[in-house]
C-alpha cells in the first residue's frame, strides 16, 4: 500500500528582513504582455515559452493534479490546489485529501511544473475495452493501470504496471488515461501498449 508523503514545512521569509530595511511593496510593477517577454528574451527559446505558459496556467486557485518521484507513488495523480507561485516554475499547493501526519490540515508541498498539470477534462466512457489506459481511483489518488480483464456488472480488472498487481474496480473508480503533453491533453492510443 503507497504511503503519504512526507510534510513539507514553508517558510516565511518575510520575518526575516534585516531591521531598517524597507520591504518590497506587495503588489509588483504590472508585467509586460506575454508577446514582449518572449522577444526580449528569444522567441525561440522553449523553455521561456514552457515556463510563461506554465505560470498563465497553474495560477492561484487552480485545480491541478500532483505526481511524485517518491518510492511507492510512481504513476499516481492526487487532486491538489494552487495556493501560489513560488519561484520560477514552483508551485505551492494544497492537497485535496492527503493530510499532514498530525491529520490536523490539508497536507501542502512546493512542486516544480514537471509535476503539476491542470486537472484533466471528463470524457464520459460507457464501458472499457481490455488493453484500455485507464487512472484507477486508490488511496485519494489516480493510479495509471490497463484494464487486463472485462467482468460483468461493469467491473474490471485493472493491471498496474509499476507494482505488477491486478486489482478489481467498479466502472464509477475509473477513468480514461489521458497525458498532458506539450500544453495539450492526449489519449494514448492502444496500439502503442501491445
Amino acid at each position: 500500500m503507497p504511503r503519504k508523503p512526507r510534510r513539507t514545512k514553508v517558510f516565511n521569509f518575510s520575518k526575516c528582513l534585516t531591521p531598517g530595511l524597507v520591504p518590497m511593496p506587495e503588489t509588483p510593477p504590472p508585467s509586460p504582455p506575454r508577446e514582449e517577454l518572449i522577444e526580449e528574451v528569444g522567441e525561440n527559446d522553449p523553455n521561456v515559452t514552457d515556463s510563461i505558459m506554465s505560470n498563465e496556467i497553474f495560477t492561484k486557485g487552480a485545480l491541478v493534479e500532483v505526481s511524485s518521484d517518491e518510492e511507492g507513488f510512481h504513476g499516481s495523480w492526487f487532486a491538489a490546489t494552487v495556493v501560489k507561485s513560488v519561484g520560477k516554475d514552483k508551485f505551492l499547493i494544497e492537497y485535496k485529501c492527503l493530510r499532514t501526519e498530525d491529520d490536523l490540515a490539508l497536507l501542502r508541498e512546493e512542486v516544480d511544473n514537471m509535476h503539476i498539470r491542470p486537472h484533466p477534462p471528463e470524457n464520459v466512457v460507457d464501458h472499457f475495452k481490455q488493453l484500455d489506459e485507464v487512472d484507477a481511483l486508490y488511496n485519494d489518488g489516480w493510479w495509471v493501470g490497463v484494464i487486463s480483464k472485462v467482468l460483468r456488472g461493469s467491473r474490471y480488472i485493472v493491471y498496474f504496471k509499476e507494482t505488477c498487481e491486478e486489482l478489481e474496480y467498479q466502472h464509477s473508480e475509473l477513468r480514461l488515461h489521458q497525458d498532458w503533453i506539450d500544453g495539450k491533453w492526449v489519449i494514448p492510443s492502444r496500439e502503442l501498449k501491445l
